[in-house]
């Protein structure tokens, strides 16, 4: 693509950037201006080439010359891919305000829904965006927009430009149409910047108007109004901003919500803590201490959970509460602020009935633990105050310095009465987090989850557990991702282990399609893929998607519970010792032979396992995986049965259960290594031909245990585990 000279300085952007230097410092200010560049170059090039030259850029006229008629111009959607809580605000900002400089002059920000952060987001644009566009949000134009545009847009739109921000609600977009058609809007160059693009913004019709037709099941909503401003305000540049783009990129080809692409990857500085923190192998920060009774006990009325009960508070829960308690004091003590704040998360569900037991309880056992560490009630229960605070003080001293504890009770006796857990929720008249100065316990589901930064967040509890869960959605519920670096030695995720492997196959499965759209992110030539049986690649309703995975380029994968009895497997073995004879190779490292990757997918047709909740192996999606591969251009593989050295026969192998298969499965890292070396390209099948003796915990009958290495191609294979989304009762929902 032809790069369009663009300008780097104006004087909107460089008073924004000195004013974020002075915050987060000039290294990440000056990353932060480069990335606007970057994206700024983009929208530059795709505009020009799409709309014709001499409009934007260092010497543009900030006027359409050529207006764009009918459908909306093919190859104008792009995508600011960040990392959930880590500053894409600004990066928006940013770019607004060196988009203006190369003659933008309409900018419009469409929002959350939800009204608070909305009004939030309008305005940090109108405080950060001094001497640039006028900005100006729906609340503005609601009453009478035409008379509005008439009266306060026209004068601005062709000079300084104007921010519109508006939420994705249906009748302010309704309203922001008739502002952008009264004010001519169409004869400007426009950046429209959707934040949370794959949220209400993309068709949630799609999956029955491909049953049904869209003649007969019309587009849904928002998806409608998007659709209408981007005709009205039809030379125009289309960013999505999102963390989770699953849905985006799952999109067909030609599809108006399709980034075609990537305007920026922006890293987080080094501030930043994300997913490589908590979803790391044996990681101090994540504590596995909550089992799902407890959280059965929280759900369930009428269970062994009673509010009046002071001292009935589930272990898990207990000790985050407790954590929270001593690291607040801690950093209270140590605070260059001292109105800064500090807070406590509780989401284990959307159900509001959930969050008044919860507020109860953990209100109850506050109560409780302020009159029992000042004495005010029994010794016994001062004693088994402290004992409870001393394992907190065990765990928070793997990753802090801290002082004494008895240090930090005599001030926890004056500052735990203070805190006291709200619930935000619908039927919170508040609607949005009230911080006090010190300790805030937060209890809450939707609206603490998608674009809402807690402040000060320090111990989050997180028990939320769908039966159906879609990736993009549990993703955006890691709100205990962001800049919080000063706390980091006090800061705890409380989890089950079954949802920490959840959110650890989640990140896995980002970080592999990051690594993927990492090499071209101008161009996204990558589509990733559902792979399995009832599934068609990017036609499904992709907002309803249920349980998302993802193949990683250049991991490996095994299956968890191979059948192994005799009974099952003994003819399966047979046909394989036919097909494998011309591939005998001894030793434990053996021999690669190329191979077509039909014959790979020939003996995994004979290699049988059941499979194994959470873990993305199973034999029909694996067989499709690589039938996929075939489509993308890869029909040669590696194929290496792994015997034991000298004899050449079967090697012993103790049979674990399912759950007990270490990450490298059957084949140790030093096998493992020379495939990912040497031949990154192409698939890579591992067969380890054990003895399966009785002793080792099999049925004295030999079999091939496989393992598959994945080329590190420039695609995600993307797939569900049910087509079934989750049922939600509306009545319950905030």
């Amino acid at each position: 693509m032809t790069k369009i000279d663009i300008a780097t300085d104006g004087y909107c952007i460089n008073q924004l950037i000195q004013r974020i230097k002075n915050k987060i410092g000039d290294i990440a200010g000056e990353q932060l201006k480069q990335t606007a560049v970057e994206v700024v170059q983009n929208c530059v090039d795709v505009y020009s080439k799409t709309f014709g030259f001499g409009d934007v850029g260092a010497d543009g006229t900030g006027l359409v010359s050529k207006s764009h008629k009918g459908k909306i111009a093919d190859g104008t959607t792009g995508l600011i891919y960040g990392k959930v809580q880590s500053g894409k605000t600004n990066t928006t900002i940013a770019t607004l305000a060196l988009a203006q400089a190369n003659n933008f002059r309409c900018f419009i920000v469409l929002t959350s829904d939800n009204t608070w952060l909305g009004k939030q987001t309008a305005d940090r644009f109108a405080n950060q965006l001094e001497g640039g566009p006028v900005v100006f949000n729906w609340e503005q134009w609601r009453n009478d927009p035409e008379d509005f545009a008439n009266n306060q847009l026209l004068d601005y739109i062709e000079d300084t430009g104007v921010v519109l921000v508006s939420t994705k609600n249906v009748r302010h977009l309704d309203n922001l149409l008739k502002v952008l058609k009264s004010s001519r809007a169409c004869s400007v160059p426009t950046l429209i910047f959707d934040d949370e693009a794959d949220n209400a913004s993309p068709n949630t019709n799609e999956a029955k108007q491909a049953k049904k037709g869209k003649d007969i099941v019309p587009d849904s909503a928002v998806f409608e109004k998007i659709g209408n401003i981007r005709k009205e305000v039809a030379n125009h540049v289309y960013v999505q901003i999102t963390a989770t783009p699953q849905s985006l990129l799952l999109q067909n080809l030609d599809h108006p919500c399709k980034p075609v692409f990537c305007a920026a990857l922006p890293k987080p500085g080094n501030n930043y803590i994300g997913g490589d923190l908590f979803f790391a192998d044996d990681s101090k920060y994540c504590c596995t201490k909550v089992d799902i009774e407890e959280l059965d006990q929280l759900k369930k009325q009428g269970g062994k959970i009673n509010p009046g009960n002071n001292w009935d508070i589930p272990p898990g829960l207990r000790l985050a509460l407790c954590c929270f308690f001593l690291g607040s004091i801690y950093k209270i003590q140590t605070a260059n602020n001292p109105d800064a704040k500090y807070s406590f998360l509780a989401h284990i569900d959307h159900k509001r009935i959930t969050h008044s037991t919860l507020e109860k309880v953990i209100r109850s056992f506050v109560t409780e633990m302020d009159k029992a560490i000042r004495g005010k009630i029994s010794i016994a229960k001062k004693e088994q105050a402290l004992k409870w605070l001393s394992e907190a003080y065990q765990e928070l001293s793997s990753t802090a310095n801290l002082p004494p504890l008895d240090d930090l009770v005599m001030q926890l006796e004056h500052k735990l009465r203070n805190a006291i857990p709200k619930v935000i929720d619908a039927s919170n008249p508040d609607k949005e987090p009230k911080y006090n100065s010190g300790m805030n316990i937060l209890i809450g589901g939707n609206r603490l989850g998608r674009g809402v930064t807690i402040e000060g967040l320090m111990i989050t509890y997180y028990g939320r557990d769908a039966k159906q869960k879609m990736m993009d959605t549990v993703h955006q519920h890691a709100r205990m991702f962001g800049y919080r670096q000063e706390l980091l030695d006090v800061t705890r995720l409380f989890i089950p282990e079954h949802i920490l492997e959840d959110f650890r196959a989640i990140h896995e499965a980002d970080e592999g399609m990051r690594q993927a759209i990492g090499d071209d992110p101008h161009n996204i030539k990558i589509k990733p893929v559902w792979v399995g049986r009832k599934l068609q690649p990017t036609r499904s309703n992709v907002l309803n998607l249920a349980d998302i995975n993802a193949f990683i380029p250049g991991s490996h994968i095994f299956p968890r519970d191979p059948l192994w009895k005799a009974s099952e497997i003994s003819r399966n073995v047979e046909e394989l010792d036919r097909l494998l004879a011309n591939y005998e190779s001894i030793g434990e490292k053996g021999e690669y032979h190329e191979v077509e990757v039909d014959f790979l997918i020939k003996i995994l047709a004979y290699i049988q396992s059941r499979y194994y909740p959470g873990y993305p192996w199973k034999d029909d999606r694996v067989q499709d995986l690589l039938v996929q591969m075939k489509t993308k251009g890869i029909s040669k593989g590696r194929l290496n049965v792994v015997r034991q050295r000298k004899t050449g026969e079967g090697l012993e192998l103790t049979r674990q259960e399912p759950s007990r298969w270490l990450g490298v499965g059957f084949i140790n890292n030093r096998v493992l290594s020379k495939p990912k070396r040497e031949y990154p390209d192409v698939p890579t099948l591992l067969l380890y031909y054990s003895k399966g003796e009785k002793k080792k915990g099999w049925d004295e009958q030999p079999l091939y245990l496989p393992t598959l290495i994945l080329p590190k191609s420039k695609f995600v294979f993307m797939f569900n585990y049910s087509d079934k989304p989750e049922e939600i009762d509306d009545s319950q929902l905030e």
